[in-house]
């Protein structure tokens, strides 16, 4: 398993872990629309990729084939009918190029949403503390700044320089936004 491979080729799963589990769980989950079942999926396609002793040239490379390979156990899952609750039925499951469509459009989207999540880890901790009450729980200027012992005027000041240093790390990524805020609009 993960002890016996070489210590550096450990340190890339277990990185390759931490940095895409939640973006490969909201993957999982935008297809099965099951948040319990898709951490299952995502957790045995880790466990199946560290059995294997499969050798990966890049996180790069590992990122994408654990992707396929979550995508193809999500769809053998459903193909399978044991989730029933998805409401699909024989007619969709084997329309599977309109399946893989959607998958390919998660895929690229759980991406995103994990380059963004990297994106405000990187924020100076008070930072990222006002914009995760700003934007994530949609707190008040006040609520925060009562919560932070901070005046208003600063909690403006530092959702400001937040979104100013999010713009520059993540300005390669402006043309794609629109498919993470497509569904909420």
């Amino acid at each position: 398993m993960v002890n016996d491979r070489p210590s550096e080729e450990r340190r890339q799963i277990e990185n390759c872990f931490t940095a895409n589990y939640q973006a490969l769980c909201y993957f999982a989950d935008s297809l099965l629309h099951d948040v319990e079942v898709s951490e299952d999926v995502v957790q045995d396609v880790f466990c199946k990729v560290i059995g294997s002793g499969r050798q990966f040239e890049s996180e790069g490379h590992m990122r994408s084939y654990l992707y396929i390979a979550v995508r193809n156990s999500c769809i053998n899952l459903l193909r399978s009918g044991r989730l029933q609750h998805v409401g699909l039925d024989s007619a969709s499951l084997s329309a599977s190029e309109t399946l893989d469509e959607d998958a390919d459009y998660e895929m690229v989207r759980a991406e995103i949403i994990r380059k963004i999540s990297a994106a405000i880890d990187t924020l100076p901790p008070r930072y990222r503390e006002v914009f995760e009450l700003a934007y994530v729980k949609n707190a008040r200027n006040e609520e925060i700044a009562e919560q932070m012992h901070i005046s208003p005027n600063t909690v403006r000041v530092m959702k400001q320089r937040a979104k100013k240093q999010l713009r520059a790390l993540l300005q390669d990524l402006y043309p794609l936004l629109f498919l993470v805020v497509k569904n909420l609009i």
